[in-house]
């Protein structure tokens, strides 16, 4: 079978370089490249049977590829989302999980939803404004702050204060917002004030529809903390909280990175409702917001619809009648704990007391535990390799009686 030219050259060449004649000088002679004589020796050293041939042209019909239709519906289906203005799209996110949720629920077939790459390259090829990532900020100890790893709904809730805002010719409003790290489901009410009262109003009504969770994490603020004073001061929200059996966990102190899931749950709060709506009064608000939270809670519950979740098991929740005494809230067995970073002395502080944890910790984040019933506090760390282990324990007298815990206040399941 007779070669083309441009074949002939390629074989001869590599000939040539085969009686180790040189590189440079075959190429040159043959007035071609570097590139091209490494092309060809590539191609030799395959063994391929024809390796001196062009490889055929691909095809020009790609057989995967997105049809017009499904494009055209991606494509509006993300400025129907941007622009919000119909109630099934008024609170909703943009991304691309957003439109795959959006098709699904206009009935569109798992076939025929498109992938998340494919519709990210949708959304540029037709210069739909793309949203920018945040930029990642790298904090020292991040991810060996806490000892908790949930993997159940219910397991851990994250509770946090939005506000004050202000509502034109009404005055602050404040938004009170709970969510489940692993459920991812959300909840919460505004106020016109931030205040301990409300936060434990609004918690007893929750837990009387809603499972309680085993840890509840909070900030540091007086409406969860309390007494910024008096030593060992434990605050009515966390008396209530050890009645109801949950531990509470505080962050540190200004690293509200510690409480991602809440946080990033209040940036869309902000984006996609706070920022697009006009309100007229906390009446309004509140109406307006219980749409927002189920629109939430039903995205959430489709990302998550492929995941083998499971919940806490005994689930417990408040009867209907349950009724409770804020004012006068008993101090009962259980456990707080409080995220630190050590400071230049080697201390940490803990209800407004401090407590020496050592120099070889400073700029560290270690975890304390208060154990109500042995008035002990405990003090771990996790080091590099992601172990736990206690580096320090305290006497911790509390100065008043501790109770039982009762668990017969709970309904047992539901």
């Amino acid at each position: 079978m007779e070669h083309t030219p441009e074949e002939e050259e390629r074989i001869k060449a590599i000939q040539r370089y085969l009686e180790g004649e040189r590189k440079v000088d075959i190429y040159k002679s043959l007035e071609r490249s570097k590139g091209w004589f490494n092309k060809w020796l590539g191609r030799y050293k395959t063994r391929r049977k024809g390796w001196y041939k062009d490889l055929p042209e691909r095809a020009r019909v790609i057989p995967h590829k997105t049809s017009e239709r499904i494009e055209q519906i991606v494509v509006k289906s993300r400025k129907s989302l941007m622009d919000g203005t119909e109630d099934s799209t008024k609170y909703s996110c943009v991304g691309a999980e957003a439109i795959q949720f959006h098709m699904d629920g206009l009935g569109y077939k798992t076939s025929e939803i498109p992938s998340i790459s494919t519709i990210k390259r949708i959304i540029k090829r037709n210069k739909l404004k793309v949203n920018k990532r945040e930029r990642y900020k790298r904090v020292h100890s991040k991810g060996r702050h806490t000892i908790l790893k949930p993997k159940r709904i219910d397991e851990l809730h994250q509770i946090d204060y939005v506000g004050p805002r202000h509502i034109k010719g009404y005055g602050p409003i404040n938004s009170l917002h709970l969510k489940d790290v692993v459920g991812r489901q959300v909840a919460g009410q505004q106020y016109n004030e931030k205040s301990m009262d409300n936060v434990m109003g609004f918690l007893l009504d929750y837990w009387k529809q809603s499972p309680i969770p085993k840890y509840l994490q909070v900030d540091n603020g007086m409406c969860f903390a309390g007494d910024y004073k008096h030593p060992k001061s434990f605050s009515r929200f966390v008396r209530l909280a050890l009645c109801i059996g949950i531990e509470v966990v505080f962050i540190a102190p200004s690293k509200p990175w510690m409480n991602g899931t809440i946080e990033e749950f209040n940036k869309g709060f902000d984006k996609r409702f706070w920022q697009k709506e006009l309100f007229i009064d906390l009446k309004d608000i509140r109406k307006k917001s219980k749409i927002f939270f189920e629109t939430e809670n039903k995205f959430n519950a489709w990302k998550l619809r492929n995941e083998d979740l499971k919940s806490v098991d005994p689930k417990r929740i408040l009867p209907k009648d349950f009724t409770i005494d804020v004012d006068r809230l008993p101090l009962v067995t259980g456990e707080i704990h409080f995220i630190r970073e050590v400071d230049s002395l080697g201390n940490i502080s803990v209800l407004n007391e401090y407590f020496k944890v050592g120099k070889g910790y400073t700029g560290e984040y270690v975890w304390a535990t208060i154990e109500t019933w042995k008035q002990t506090l405990i003090v771990c760390y996790k080091d590099e390799n992601l172990k736990v282990r206690e580096i320090n324990k305290f006497g911790y007298d509390i100065g008043e009686t501790v109770h039982n815990h009762k668990n017969s206040i709970f309904l047992s399941s539901l």
